[in-house]
C-alpha cells in the first residue's frame, strides 16, 4: 500500500489527532490563534482545526522528506497552507478537506 493511501486510510478512520502542536516554518502557519505573529509572505491558516492539520501537514512533510529541499520547502508548505484556505472556504468536513489536500499535493508532488 503507497504510503499517501495509507494516510488517507487514517483520514478516512477518524484517527488522526485532535490535539497536536501547532505548525510554523518555512512560510506556512496552522494556528487557532487569531493574534499569533508571522511575517509577510507568511501563509496563514486561522482554524479551530489547527492540531489536526498541523499533524497533517506533518505527515506530508515525512512522506515527501526526500523530494523537499531547503530550497522548494518555501513552495512546497505555502502551497499545502493555500490548499487548506481554498478548501476550508467551501465548509467541507475537516476528513473532506484533509483528503483534498492530499489528492491535491499528490497530483502535484507525485504519488507516494
Amino acid at each position: 500500500m503507497k504510503e499517501l493511501d495509507k494516510l488517507r486510510a487514517v483520514i478516512e478512520s477518524g484517527n488522526f489527532p485532535n490535539k497536536f502542536p501547532e505548525f510554523g516554518g518555512a512560510n506556512l502557519i496552522i494556528t487557532k490563534d487569531k493574534n499569533r505573529n508571522y511575517h509577510e509572505g507568511d501563509i496563514i491558516v486561522f482554524s479551530e482545526h489547527a492540531p489536526a492539520l498541523s499533524w497533517l501537514v506533518i505527515q506530508l512533510k515525512n512522506i515527501y522528506d526526500k523530494e523537499i529541499d531547503y530550497i522548494n520547502k518555501y513552495d512546497f508548505y505555502p502551497s499545502i497552507g493555500k490548499l487548506i484556505n481554498q478548501t476550508l472556504t467551501r465548509q467541507e468536513l475537516l476528513f473532506e478537506v484533509m483528503l483534498n489536500i492530499v489528492d491535491e499535493l499528490e497530483k502535484e508532488w507525485g504519488k507516494k
